[in-house]
């Protein structure tokens, strides 16, 4: 570790990392995709009678499920919403990396100056030191679906096909099969993190009845690195010369790499018992908010998010999380789907009310007059 006592100017994951960052998100990725793949297999041998002929790594392509319920009409008909809306749940990742370097440096030597009097000698020492601390933070997010992660392109993806050379492969042979990293005690993020594991438990949760619809994890890895490289020389005091006669240096480097991953999986509509609690106040969720499930999924890991910082700092915030992370999402995503509810609030008694107010400038954008007077019937008013 004696390169850590060096003065890096700006400390990398990639200086100590045995693959790059890109390559640790697409492996994180591509570890959650097998793990989704599996349980499609499980989907496919629950039916009556079991599906087959169909590869679970592609199930998410345009047509295939329309092939598949052609092909096994005798699939339940509540199985056929659920495969639409498991397909379009989200997936919301949100990664830090954080490194706090740490270099010091002493040095001492010693003189020896002989005086006048050949009896005598006079001992001149000087030393010296040098700390520097580097510290780097690199965030980001993305995100997924379960229909895209079940696509001919991202198998390729995840097994190599057709990609640049330039790129870290994610299978040691460039060729499928994928297999995840290898579990790595020393710098855990560029090993297998649990992320397949994850998904299952994930959706073996929500198939019980009363299950949860929205579900986050936080993983959390910290490497310290240390070296320390250490000399001293001696030399025999001459009496009459002004001679060198020790000399010692002391190097030490520390690095501390904390790394976290957040990821957040949400259905695009509520489940059943959330309905029920909320059906007495809020008439028009029968059936569930069609919400966009990537606004759900940013949602929830703002939220856990927002607590982790709490946490953290030992302080809460004025407005709760599921407050604040509202408007913080919203400027990301929209929260309908803008066909059947309110792009804005997702609701369906808004989505009439969201139409008057657009369609007059989407109107005159088309060159079409808009509604009223002069300009056909006026739009219905909403209550």
């Amino acid at each position: 570790m004696a390169a850590l006592a060096g003065c890096s100017i700006h400390p990398l994951v990639d200086d100590v990392s045995p693959i790059p960052t890109e390559a640790i998100v697409a492996a994180a990725r591509c570890e959650l995709r097998l793990g989704l793949v599996h349980q499609v297999e499980v989907w496919f041998a629950d039916e009556d009678p079991p599906v087959t002929g169909f590869d679970p790594n592609t199930i998410g392509d345009k047509g295939n499920l329309e092939r598949m319920y052609t092909l096994f009409p005798k699939t339940k008909p509540e199985n056929k919403g659920d495969w639409e809306q498991y397909l379009d749940i989200a997936i919301a990742y949100d990664w830090t990396f954080d490194i706090t370097e740490t270099n010091h440096a002493d040095a001492s030597v010693g003189f020896r100056l002989p005086v006048l009097n050949p009896a005598g000698t006079v001992d001149v020492g000087a030393g010296g030191n040098a700390n520097a601390t580097r510290q780097a933070k690199r965030t980001f997010k993305n995100q997924d679906s379960f229909r895209d992660l079940l696509t001919k392109k991202r198998y390729e993806f995840c097994n190599d096909i057709n990609r640049s050379v330039e790129y870290f492969p994610n299978t040691p042979n460039r060729s499928p099969p994928f297999e995840p990293q290898p579990e790595r005690a020393l710098y855990p993020i560029t090993g297998s993190i649990g992320l397949a594991r994850a998904v299952t438990s994930f959706l073996k949760i929500a198939v019980q009845d009363g299950a949860l619809d929205t579900f986050t994890d936080e993983l959390t890895f910290t490497t310290t690195f240390d070296g320390r490289v250490g000399g001293a020389v001696t030399l025999a005091p001459v009496p009459k010369e002004f001679r060198l006669v020790n000399a010692s240096t002391n190097f030490t480097g520390s690095r501390l790499d904390m790394h976290k991953v957040k990821i957040s999986m949400a259905f695009p509509r509520a489940r059943v018992t959330q309905k029920q609690k909320v059906a007495d106040l809020l008439k028009d969720v029968k059936g569930g908010y069609e919400l966009n499930a990537l606004w759900r999924a940013a949602y929830a890991l703002c939220v856990v998010d927002a607590r982790s910082r709490e946490d953290d700092f030992k302080r809460l915030r004025l407005d709760p999380p599921e407050v604040t992370c509202l408007n913080s999402t919203d400027a990301f995503y929209p929260r309908g789907n803008g066909r059947t509810n309110s792009l804005l609030y997702g609701r369906r008694y808004e989505f009439l009310d969201e139409r008057v107010k657009l369609e007059p400038q989407q109107r005159v954008m088309q060159g079409v007059k808009a509604p009223g007077p002069g300009g056909g019937p006026a739009p219905p008013q909403v209550k």
